[in-house]
């Protein structure tokens, strides 16, 4: 119960009343007197700067903080409002502050200064984090945009031993200006790697120019590679070729196994000579730009069968990588489909979300001769099919030519499913560690303490599960 006589009597009353509010409000509080020495401190501004009032009572603005806002209000009379700062607190700690600092007057007299401050710290520091991450995809976005790509090695999803060694080599084969030569099935990503090694070269600012040589008839072939002098023949300009328009950068020559002989054979003489002639002309011009070319037929066939002379091939294929096909890769079906989901989420607004039992069933089954293009459409012909509100895919959505294929051959769900657990287990150990490798920054180490393991274990898991720390984790 409330007693009437305990009303509030004196300045020393007053005081104790106005120092118990200080220290119960959210903002930190700081008075000074018109020396510039601390009067007073509240619990927040004890709490933010991690002092105490004792530590610092008696004390001016600048030997604690480094900073002198009061003594400038003091001198103009004017307040500072809603200002954003950064100061030094206890034990080196920079904060960054919301604060306002105001001239307290007694019978019109300035007696000294007060201050309220908001700490603003973690927001400035998730904000500049946020802005650090948006202006490095902008760049990112910007540099691809502007050298002619969309890819970067690390936009390629792959856990599986197989597609962790293809990716190996093609970081390792960016450090080199040397020709590469991608063999894979159709489908299976081909140009993705090729951006991907421009992207993670020393010249990813240069110029990326692909070519399907597959798609440009024999007759314009030559002009098409190393252009046109005007009057060559009827309609002919002077015009640049792809050898040229690529400059430092990359000439990507996709399905080159369907590039005629005698177009190899000039090919050769353009790579042995490092040189160029335009179609029409005399001049000699140097070429610098590394080809990456890509086949989806047998290396050992082509060469064989003379599809494929073994003289280009010598000089296209300093460096060899395989892709291997999607029905290779074990387990990554699973997680690409997952991805091919997310990414028909936002583009079309739905709301699947998985697939279930019997479609995984399928697609772990199915030999996919399209490889993960396949796949990424029949994701999205599945999505586009299902009615709004579902969110799982069945069998009902798959496309007409798998539902036959596999017309009563999907097991029962209560019967049991063959699993191989040692893949499963390995993928999702791989995940992991790849994941805290790139929170560590590469620092093994770290990435073991946040694991809590021994790093010496850490390295031998790393090197049974064929994970390579990529490089620029390293810096």
């Amino acid at each position: 119960m409330v007693q009437k006589n305990n009303k509030i009597k004196g300045t020393a009353d007053y005081s104790k009343m106005l120092e118990s509010i200080l220290n119960h409000i959210s903002e930190a509080v700081y008075i000074s007197d018109i020396d510039g020495e601390v009067l007073f401190i509240n619990k927040e501004a004890e709490n933010t700067d991690g002092i105490n009032l004792t530590e610092v009572i008696g004390k001016k603005e600048p030997e604690i903080y480094g900073t002198n806002n009061h003594a400038k209000v003091m001198e103009s009379g004017k307040p500072i409002l809603n200002e954003k700062t950064t100061y030094t607190a206890g034990k080196n700690q920079v904060k960054f502050v919301h604060h306002s600092v105001y001239p307290f007057f007694l019978n019109d007299v300035t007696r000294g200064t007060f201050s309220i401050s908001k700490d603003i710290t973690k927001e400035d520091q998730y904000i500049s984090k946020i802005y650090q991450l948006q202006q490095e995809l902008k760049n990112r976005g910007k540099q691809y945009r502007e050298n002619g790509t969309s890819y970067a090695l690390e936009d390629i999803i792959g856990h599986c031993v197989p597609m962790l060694n293809a990716l190996k080599a093609a970081k390792r084969a960016a450090k080199f200006p040397t020709n590469v030569l991608l063999a894979g099935e159709t489908g299976t990503g081909k140009e993705m790697f090729a951006q991907g090694i421009h992207n993670d070269s020393a010249f990813c600012r240069e110029p990326f120019v692909g070519l399907n040589c597959a798609a440009i008839p024999e007759n314009l072939l030559e002009s098409t590679l190393f252009g046109t002098v005007k009057g060559s023949y009827t309609g002919s300009e002077n015009s640049k070729g792809l050898f040229e328009q690529a400059g430092k950068g990359t000439l990507f020559l996709d399905e080159i196994d369907s590039m005629p002989l005698s177009m190899q054979a000039k090919l050769l003489r353009a790579l042995q000579e490092k040189r160029i002639r335009r179609v029409g002309g005399k001049e000699e011009i140097p070429i610098h730009c590394r080809i990456i070319s890509a086949t989806n037929v047998d290396i050992n066939k082509a060469l064989d069968e003379n599809i494929i002379r073994p003289d280009i091939y010598y000089r296209l294929a300093s460096i060899t990588i395989e892709i291997p096909p999607l029905r290779r890769r074990k387990g990554d079906g699973l997680f690409l489909t997952r991805h091919f989901i997310e990414v028909c989420q936002k583009l079309y607004h739905t709301e699947i979300r998985d697939i279930d039992d019997d479609v995984q069933y399928i697609f772990s089954t199915y030999a996919w001769p399209g490889n993960v293009r396949e796949l990424e459409h029949t994701i999205e012909s599945m999505i586009i099919l299902a009615n709004d509100g579902e969110e799982i895919l069945t069998t009902r959505h798959l496309p007409e030519h798998l539902r036959k294929i596999f017309s009563g051959n999907v097991p029962k769900a209560t019967a049991p499913r063959i699993i191989d657990l040692n893949t499963i287990l390995d993928d999702y150990e791989r995940s992991l560690i790849l994941t805290a490798l790139k929170e560590a920054k590469g620092n093994v180490s770290a990435a073991a303490r946040n694991l809590s393991i021994h790093r010496n274990v850490l390295y031998g898991k790393i090197q049974r599960l064929h994970i390579d720390v990529p490089t620029e984790l390293k810096r």
